[in-house]
């Protein structure tokens, strides 16, 4: 690394630029305390006693062990245009931040800046006035302009010729903001918790349908109340997931556009609202179903969490576990209410999850930017797309066959009104299926099955069918009068 000697006061105006939630979206430290955090339970003790030594010593360590990719960072195309106009006309562009300088140098050579960074080493953490000292220890009195994006930079911008910012602007400053500001608070949490994926959720009131008791206004509100409290635990376990996952979902064709990913929404607020979205979630459950319900939250937490760390890695695995979280959304609906399950529904939801499990690792894996590579956070190559494939189609037909054998079982007509209608259950869901993947394999879903489902008309009408025939099954000509008008 070239000596870092004081800038001769003739030439240009230097540009200095911050680099966390500056030039990125990101704060490069404490993404990498988590990628090193993950790794296992010594790792995260590991940095715990890091960060009780310092903040300095935390980022200097971190930084020994885990590299960044500069090319996948999320980087804010206003900041890089500041940085080319300014390279045009000569200008010695400097990139100056609290996160330890191996990071920064690979960032600056990866853009082309060839001045050396200022950045935190040993035991001094650049922020705020030490850098500012460390930026006039390097030119001495001379001007300077200055890109940051906090209120630690307060103090850069009063003594710089010309300000930018591209969060925090002081008031009564002449600091100019450069680009759009950022997504509302609000907005950026309601879509890191994915809404969407709630739907998922209402298989909590399964047990209510197939019991026959959701003509009863208290067991479905009961079965409702405990979906909503699932939506908010699941929804604090997708913040957790989106943080693990922060690398993976960057190389990711769409998923790149996530609030963590793409750096709208800090870690520490993703671990916050976690926290708070999981105490509501379990609390809520003990209110609605006492210490049964809150343990199966609970369960449920604890197995997601462990997918979210290890067990998704594990090839197979991964779509096993899926299909059981699935299956004990049904369970939980049925502890709520206080009814038995049929074996035969467990049976069949979880073949029917395995294949949707499989169709929504089918789709990441096709959808990989390097197919020929693991997985980053997998454990599938690119080469088993077609076995992903025959096995997850393989699973579904395996649930059809279940639902065919309940049909068939003689214990079930004293259930039904008219048991024999149960059979017609198998077409729609056959066709719908069959459908599914053929439309995966077309490229032509995105993303989550279920997510595409519910915004499929014709999965919808498929839904719609399928309920049509269990209410005939489950109620005689009553359900036909009722849905026939």
């Amino acid at each position: 690394m070239p000596p870092e000697q004081p800038l001769r006061s003739d030439k240009p105006v230097p540009l200095f630029v911050d680099v966390d939630g500056t030039l990125v979206r990101a704060d490069l430290s404490l993404e990498s305390f988590v990628r090193i955090a993950r790794s296992g339970i010594a790792a995260l003790i590991a940095v715990l006693g890091w960060l009780i030594a310092g903040r300095a010593v935390a980022k200097t360590l971190a930084a020994r062990r885990d590299r960044i990719d500069p090319a996948r960072l999320p980087y804010r195309p206003e900041v890089l245009r500041l940085i080319d106009e300014a390279k045009a006309v000569g200008r010695p562009v400097i990139l100056a931040s609290a996160s330890h300088g191996r990071h920064i140098r690979g960032i600056a050579d990866h853009l082309g800046l060839a001045d050396p960074v200022i950045a935190t080493r040993g035991r001094s953490n650049l922020k705020g006035p030490a850098k500012l000292a460390a930026i006039r220890a390097r030119i001495d009195d001379a001007p300077f302009d200055y890109v940051g994006d906090s209120r630690a930079d307060t103090c850069l911008w009063r003594e710089a010729r010309q300000g930018w910012s591209v969060g925090h602007v002081p008031a009564g400053s002449t600091v100019a903001r450069l680009g759009d500001p950022r997504p509302g608070a609000v907005r950026t949490i309601v879509k890191a918790m994915r809404p969407h994926q709630w739907a998922k959720n209402a298989l909590v009131v399964v047990p209510a349908m197939t019991s026959g008791q959701f003509t009863n206004p208290a067991v479905l509100l009961t079965a409702v109340a405990a979906a909503l409290l699932m939506s908010l635990i699941a929804s604090s376990i997708y913040l957790l997931n989106d943080l693990l996952d922060i690398d993976a979902d960057r190389a990711h064709r769409t998923k790149w556009k996530r609030p963590l990913a793409h750096g709208d929404l800090t870690i520490p607020a993703a671990l916050g609202l976690s926290l708070l979205l999981a105490a509501i979630g379990l609390a809520g459950g003990w209110w609605l179903g006492g210490p049964e319900l809150m343990l199966w939250f609970f369960a449920y937490m604890a197995i997601t969490t462990a997918y979210s760390f290890r067990l998704k890695a594990v090839m197979v695995g991964d779509a096993i576990v899926l299909a059981s979280l699935y299956t004990i959304r049904i369970w939980i609906g049925a502890i709520a209410i206080g009814v038995a399950l049929s074996f035969w529904l467990l049976l069949f939801s979880v073949f029917l999850f395995l294949s949707l499990a499989y169709l929504k690792r089918y789709v990441e894996m096709r959808d990989a930017i390097e197919p020929a590579r693991l997985l980053s956070g997998r454990g599938y190559v690119g080469g088993d797309l077609d076995v992903v494939m025959m096995s997850g189609i393989s699973a579904g037909m395996v649930a059809i066959l279940v639902l065919a054998l309940f049909a068939h079982d003689p214990a079930t007509a004293a259930n039904y009104a008219q048991p024999q209608m149960l059979w017609l259950l198998c077409l729609p869901l056959l066709y719908w299926l069959n459908r599914i993947w053929i439309m995966a394999r077309r490229g032509e879903v995105e993303g989550d099955p279920v997510a595409f489902a519910i915004k499929d008309r014709r999965s919808l009408l498929v839904g719609a069918v399928t309920a049509g025939i269990f209410m005939v099954a489950l109620y005689g000509p009553a359900a036909v009068q009722l849905i026939t008008g």
